[in-house]
């Protein structure tokens, strides 16, 4: 798999060592093939139904697992016709199975048979299921504030929790330092094909929609896989002729942890990290410096986008009022509702919004409240 650094402009073939450019920069693959309708799989219901359209070393799954083609509902809100992408309803809750199916059957055509990944819990939860399903072993770093039902999710798919004191970050480091020889990093921040399955959700509603994309798309975001999925794949429907325009991208985030919020409303062209992050309730966006933070920010800029802090005493209201529709989702996917409230009066009475509902609530809330 050839892959580029966008911040050196390094190019090479994808290696279990090489998990990330040698300047520190995140891998992307090197040419995205164009999307073309002729090459779904008309019949696959999963990611996999975009196999050649990936970029991949392969283009079907090594083992099944049921990812991707999840339901995209109506719902009215605030007086706006709304989408909802039901992604908490992916095999292990969370919006990370995208990006975690491709990257591990990446992996496990390499030969891998032990992985490692750190993980606020719904990644790291992600790797684990997939790993039970692979055969393969998985460790998973966490901080040791991680919602208790994420880690026995993590637990009960077989694989080795680490919780790890401190901020996020702390789980990472310990995370890398415990990649030798013999164990691959599997991680969602830094691997091209996790970035690639996240793509697929772009196709997925193109073809649920019938070609009526909307016109806005929320997102919680931490380290922007998502943004950059919907990006890249709505893109590449853009240059095949199938849509007008890309949909206007909005990064959320929690006001207490807010990187890419400040970066954007400052008009930078990079992401400085956060110094001292603040707890919060939306523990899946707690990312103090997302690594792909140059790429985020074209995103939305070339989407016309914009960014969202929520304020922490508005996210359990959130989460309430998508009960209310019937949706039980985590206080991190539940910022977009908030987000939705916010900027209700930017939206056009006849455009189109689609919130992505990224996690399940059943996955609980982090210990802090």
């Amino acid at each position: 798999m050839l892959v580029r650094c966008q911040d050196c402009g390094c190019e090479e073939e994808f290696s279990l060592e090489g998990w990330r450019c040698a300047c520190g920069g995140a891998w992307e693959p090197v040419g995205l093939p164009d999307f073309n309708r002729t090459f779904i799989k008309p019949d696959d219901y999963s990611i996999w139904r975009y196999g050649r359209m990936l970029g991949m070393d392969i283009t079907s799954p090594l083992v099944q697992m049921g990812v991707g083609w999840t339901p995209l509902v109506t719902t009215h809100l605030f007086q706006r016709d709304v989408y909802l992408k039901l992604e908490f309803l992916s095999p292990s809750g969370s919006f990370k199975d995208r990006g975690v199916n491709t990257m591990v059957n990446q992996l496990f055509s390499m030969g891998v048979k032990s992985v490692i990944e750190d993980s606020s819990g719904n990644a790291g939860a992600s790797v684990a299921a997939h790993a039970a399903r692979f055969g393969i072993d998985a460790e998973i770093y966490v901080p040791a504030y991680a919602s208790p039902a994420k880690q026995h999710q993590i637990v009960i798919y077989g694989a080795e929790v680490k919780p790890i004191q401190g901020p996020r970050k702390a789980a990472e480091e310990a995370a890398q330092a415990a990649t030798l020889p013999g164990k691959a990093y599997a991680s969602h921040a830094y691997n091209p094909a996790y970035l690639v399955g996240q793509v697929t959700a772009a196709y997925e509603i193109w073809e649920q929609a019938k070609g009526k994309v909307p016109d806005w798309i929320l997102c919680p975001a931490a380290q922007g896989s998502q943004i950059l999925g919907y990006w890249m794949g709505f893109s590449k429907l853009l240059e095949a002729g199938l849509i007008k325009q890309l949909p206007h991208l909005v990064a959320i985030q929690a006001k207490r942890i807010a990187p890419i919020h400040q970066a954007w409303t400052q008009g930078l062209d990079h992401i400085p990290p956060i110094k001292s992050p603040r707890k919060t309730l939306a523990e899946g966006v707690a990312i103090p410096g997302p690594i792909r933070g140059k790429r985020i920010l074209q995103a939305l800029t070339e989407s016309r986008g914009n960014t969202l802090a929520i304020e922490e005493e508005e996210i359990l209201p959130a989460q309430d009022l998508a009960a209310k529709l019937g949706y039980y989702i985590e206080p991190t996917s539940a910022l977009v509702f908030a987000g939705l409230k916010q900027m209700i009066d930017q939206i056009g009475e006849g455009e189109r919004v689609l919130l992505t509902l990224t996690g399940s609530g059943l996955k609980g809330a982090p210990q802090y409240r």
